[in-house]
């Protein structure tokens, strides 16, 4: 049993759609194959749908109509809403529309319909309950395969929209000790937050000394990111490392100082190499008191 059937609720349906549904099972059973061969068909040529249409073979409809067998006349539907859920997972995976997948329904009720007109035209009371059950089979073949869809489209962009976060944040580490963050784009506080968090993971795990953030990218420089770019400032230094901004322009400089903000305590340089430049002089003066520090263990 799959994941999907745990999770497939059974559907409250009264004794009168159970008979309806058995009604319409009745005609559409008997012509099975038949009806699923024309619809693989059709589809074959719809410009989504084709990579899908006619892809399974004789065993796969004899599973799917044993499915329904069992959930029409035995009452249990999860096996066979469960095998729908998946096919609309598969749908949202492979990047198909939210109307392409309702192109199978339509052309079931159109391949259908005719069909129980035709086997039931002398028995008025028994087509319209057979018509009956082709939509109430319908509307709970898409319910199944439209939560699944939509729930599996949610976490694909979800997904999506964490990889283009990491990718619009990029920690790098140009060599030991020294780490640079290249900004491209607007800066909001979600994205800030994300970046010092980033930042302090990596600055952790890396035990840099030096960052150099450059913001070359960043079209407009305001109050709010200045203030983004001192706190991310702040808790680097908290961490003990030291940060350049490099890539400040004329016209962002000019905005800041009509702002009036106190930037002391940011470590500007002109470019991204005067950044490199700043942050491995750093790094040269470390070492050496390091180096200072241990001739002076060992003469001790």
């Amino acid at each position: 049993m799959g994941v999907s059937e745990l999770h497939m609720a059974m559907p409250d349906l009264t004794d009168a759609e159970v008979s309806a549904l058995r009604e319409f099972w009745r005609v559409y059973g008997g012509m099975f194959d038949e009806i699923g061969a024309a619809i693989a068909s059709r589809l074959d040529a719809h410009p989504e749908l084709s990579s899908f249409a006619g892809s399974g073979d004789a065993a796969d409809g004899g599973r799917a109509r044993a499915l329904i067998d069992q959930a029409i006349l035995a009452a249990d539907w999860r096996p066979f809403l469960g095998s729908m859920a998946e096919t609309g997972a598969r749908y949202a995976e492979a990047g198909l529309s939210f109307s392409a997948w309702f192109a199978t329904a339509r052309e079931l009720r159109s391949r259908l319909t005719p069909v129980l007109l035709e086997s039931l035209s002398e028995e008025p009371e028994r087509l319209a309950e057979a018509l009956r059950g082709l939509s109430i089979f319908i509307d709970l073949v898409m319910l199944a395969v439209g939560d699944s869809y939509i729930d599996a489209k949610e976490r694909i962009i979800a997904e999506q929209q964490n990889a283009l976060r990491d990718l619009s944040t990029p920690v790098l580490e140009l060599r030991p000790a020294l780490l640079l963050v290249p900004l491209i784009g607007l800066i909001d506080s979600e994205r800030a937050l994300l970046l010092t968090g980033q930042l302090l993971e990596r600055i952790s795990t890396s035990r840099a000394k030096a960052v150099v953030l450059d913001i070359t990218g960043v079209p407009a420089v305001d109050s709010a990111v200045a203030n983004h770019l001192m706190q991310t400032v702040q808790a680097t230094g908290l961490m003990g490392a030291q940060t350049f901004i490099s890539g400040l322009s004329a016209e962002n400089a000019q905005t800041l100082v009509r702002l009036g903000l106190d930037l002391g305590r940011l470590n500007t340089v002109g470019t991204l190499a005067d950044g490199v430049v700043a942050a491995t002089a750093i790094l040269s003066e470390a070492r050496e008191r390091t180096r200072r520090f241990e001739a002076v263990l060992l003469e001790s």
